[in-house]
């Protein structure tokens, strides 16, 4: 008995889906609409945090000795930077290594190198590159450095710039996260408001069918059930839709992204997807069915007299 009332409520939701055809087809758009944005969200959240993460992982304080300052006294200054509990570790480059690196940078001007070849001596000091546990350690490494006896044997510090790129990514995640936020709660607001509309007219075209099961004395239940399961039909049939759409989406950004960072699994957005399946889309869609019955159920009770 359950069972039959289930396929003559399916019946009667899936009557209603091909009665206002094209009204379904917007609604169920809007809808694919919101999904798509959301996920963006996820996708732009998870590159932006991806590219965070990396750039901390390169950041570190370069310190670059005078070309005077002694082999002994750097690793005296590497010793004593070891024992401070905000240092990860300290790579060492000699004066030898950091004058074949600057050539090599610089391989293709030949008057730099020219000057290099003239000189009687190397012009380029020792450097150690510092690196801490954590990000907000640097600044209080730098600050040790410039207030112990060693800061004189130092030309230079290089954090500053990595402190204003790492800046630089994230106040534009935030904007960008802004941007498609809004975007995602108008698309939310909109696919709301035509579902709602979308079964005001479902009911309005089942008026006679509505009238007739009343006279045989149909539950108020039994004359709900089928827009209710319209409604979350329209959530299902568009989260299939935008799963096609979202992995397609995903397929095109994927190369891109491993253009510009190094091809590693921190950046293998479509991998993130694959594993997070079931808690991203089963998530949003929840929410979407949710949103819908809600909707659907303010329709019935407003233009439905049962």
């Amino acid at each position: 008995m359950v069972f039959a009332s289930f396929i003559r409520i399916s019946l009667f939701a899936w009557q209603s889906f091909w009665r206002n055809f094209w009204l379904s087809v917007v609604t169920i758009s809007i809808i694919v609409l919101t999904f798509i944005s959301i996920n963006s969200l996820v996708i732009i959240n998870f590159i932006t945090d991806a590219a965070v993460a990396d750039v901390k992982d390169k950041v570190d304080v370069s310190l670059y000795f005078r070309p005077d300052v002694t082999e002994a006294q750097v690793l005296e200054v590497q010793t004593y930077l070891s024992a401070l509990t905000q240092v990860k570790d300290i790579a060492y480059v000699s004066q030898d290594q950091a004058l074949d690196a600057f050539r090599q940078q610089h391989r293709e001007d030949s008057t730099i190198i020219q000057s290099l070849e003239s000189l009687d001596s190397n012009p380029i000091g020792a450097t150690l590159q510092v690196h801490a546990k954590t990000l907000e350690d640097y600044p209080s490494i730098v600050e040790v450095v410039n207030n112990s006896k060693y800061n004189d044997l130092i030309l230079d510090k290089s954090f500053d710039d990595n402190q204003r790129y790492i800046a630089g990514i994230k106040a534009t995640s935030d904007n960008v996260n802004q941007i498609v936020l809004t975007v995602s709660m108008l698309f939310t607001l909109i696919a709301v408001l035509i579902v709602f509309n979308t079964i005001r007219v479902a009911i309005y075209t089942h008026q006679q069918e509505i009238h007739i099961m009343k006279l045989v004395g149909a539950t108020n239940w039994f004359i709900r059930a089928p827009f209710l399961l319209e409604a979350i039909f329209y959530g299902i049939l568009a989260c299939l839709i935008s799963i096609a759409g979202v992995y397609g989406l995903l397929n095109i950004i994927q190369p891109q992204i491993f253009k510009y960072f190094i091809k590693a699994p921190e950046f293998d957005v479509v991998g993130y997807f694959n594993s997070n399946f079931l808690m991203i889309f089963g998530v949003e869609l929840l929410v979407i069915i949710i949103l819908n019955i809600a909707s659907s159920s303010i329709a019935i009770r407003r233009y439905l007299r049962v």
